[in-house]
C-alpha cells in the first residue's frame, strides 16, 4: 500500500492521524525529535488499530536541514503536523516563530523535491481569525491581521507559516508545483492516544483542578481531534480538496457554558460563578494569559466551515461527547486530582 509522511509522530492531533491513515491500509513514516519514543508511538497507535510493521521511523528537527529530503522519499503524500508549542510566553517570539516557519519551507522543499502527489498542513484558525476586534465572521477564505500589535507568537508562527505554504508553491514553475491543502482547526479537544493530552486540552483541564474560582464570559470555538484527523486524510485523497484550506470549527461556546456542562456532568470543582468582564481585563494587567482572552470577552465568532462541509462531507462528532470524554480522561491520567 502506499506510504504517507507524517512530521511530528509524537503530537496529540499527529498520532490520531497515524491510526487513521493505517486503519485505511496505508503505511506510513513519521518523524520524531528523539527515536526513544517509537515504542511509546507504537504503543499509543495499538490502542485503535494494530500497527505493526506499518510505521517507520525517522529523525528530524524542524530547526534543522539533515534528513528531510531522505525521509519523504518514497512517500506518495505529506501530512505536515509538526510546529512548535507555545508552552507560557518565550521570551523571544522568534524561538516560536522561525521553527514554525523554517520547518514548513524544509518539508514543502523536500515534498517537492521528491514529487509527493499531495503535502497538507495542519495549520490553525489562528492563521484565519487571531486577534480580531470588530470582525466576527469567519470562513475559509480569511486571513489574520498580522500588522494586529497584539497577536501572542504562536498565532504569528502559524499564520506566517500557512503564509509560506502558499507563496513558495506559488513561486515555483508550474512542472515544478505539487498539490497543497491546509486544515484550520479551531481549538482541539478529545481524548488523546498518549499520556500527552495536547495543549488546547488545558481549557478543560483549567476548570477540572479547581485552581480557578470563576469562569469568564468569552467565546471559545472546538472541534474534536477525530474529526480533525479524519479531515486530513479526506484533504489528502479527495481530488477536490486541492489549493483549498479547510477551517475546521464544531460549536463556538462561551467558556463559562463549557464549566456548566461539565458541572452538569458531575466534575464539581469547575466554577459555579462568572467573573465580570472588567475583572478579567484587570487581571489581564498582570497576567499574560488571561491576556490572551481579552479579545474574545463578550464575543461569540460566528465561523463557516463551507469547505469540509461541501468537498470534505463532514458531519462533526457531538462535541459535548468530546468535552466529557476528555474530562474523564484528565481525570484517569492523573493530570486533574
Amino acid at each position: 500500500m502506499n506510504k504517507v509522511f507524517v512530521s511530528g509522530g509524537s503530537g496529540y492531533i499527529a498520532l490520531h492521524c497515524i491510526a487513521r491513515l493505517i486503519s485505511k491500509g496505508f503505511n506510513v513514516k513519521t518523524s520524531l525529535r528523539s527515536m526513544d519514543r517509537q515504542s511509546e508511538i507504537v504503543q499509543s497507535v495499538s490502542k485503535v488499530v494494530d500497527c505493526s510493521d506499518k510505521i517507520e521511523f525517522c529523525e528530524l528537527d524542524l530547526t534543522k536541514d539533515k534528513g528531510w529530503d531522505d525521509a519523504i522519499k518514497g512517500c506518495e503524500y505529506v501530512l505536515h503536523i509538526a510546529s512548535p508549542l507555545m508552552l507560557g510566553f518565550p521570551k523571544d517570539p522568534d524561538d516560536i516563530i522561525l521553527p514554525a516557519v523554517n520547518g514548513l519551507k524544509r518539508c514543502i522543499k523536500s515534498a517537492v523535491k521528491n514529487r509527493v502527489k499531495r503535502f497538507v498542513m495542519t495549520s490553525s484558525f489562528a492563521a484565519i481569525g487571531s486577534g480580531s476586534k470588530s470582525k466576527i465572521n469567519f470562513n475559509d477564505n480569511d486571513w489574520t491581521d498580522l500588522s494586529n500589535q497584539d497577536l501572542n507568537p504562536y498565532n504569528i508562527s502559524k499564520t506566517k507559516a500557512e503564509m509560506a505554504l502558499w507563496d513558495y508553491i506559488k513561486n515555483l514553475n508550474e512542472n515544478e508545483k505539487i498539490e497543497v491543502c491546509t486544515i484550520n482547526p479551531t481549538v482541539v479537544i478529545g481524548p488523546s492516544l498518549s499520556n500527552d493530552v495536547g495543549g488546547s486540552n488545558l481549557a478543560i483541564r483549567k476548570l477540572l483542578d479547581g485552581s480557578m474560582p470563576f469562569s469568564a464570559k468569552f467565546g471559545i470555538d472546538l472541534v474534536d481531534v477525530r474529526d480533525v484527523a479524519d479531515m486530513h486524510i479526506e484533504a489528502m485523497l479527495n481530488d477536490d480538496a486541492k489549493g483549498k484550506r479547510f477551517l475546521l470549527s464544531t460549536k463556538t461556546i462561551w467558556y463559562s457554558d463549557l464549566a456548566k456542562i461539565l458541572r452538569k456532568n458531575n466534575f464539581l470543582k469547575t466554577p459555579k460563578y462568572i467573573a465580570p468582564n472588567f475583572m478579567i481585563r484587570l487581571f489581564s494587567l498582570f497576567d499574560k494569559e488571561v491576556r490572551l482572552i481579552t479579545d474574545r470577552l463578550g464575543i461569540k465568532y460566528k465561523l463557516s466551515p463551507d469547505n469540509a462541509s461541501q468537498i470534505l462531507n463532514w458531519k462533526p462528532r457531538d462535541i459535548n461527547n468530546a468535552i466529557i470524554e476528555t474530562a474523564n480522561q484528565l481525570y484517569d491520567l492523573g493530570k486533574v486530582k
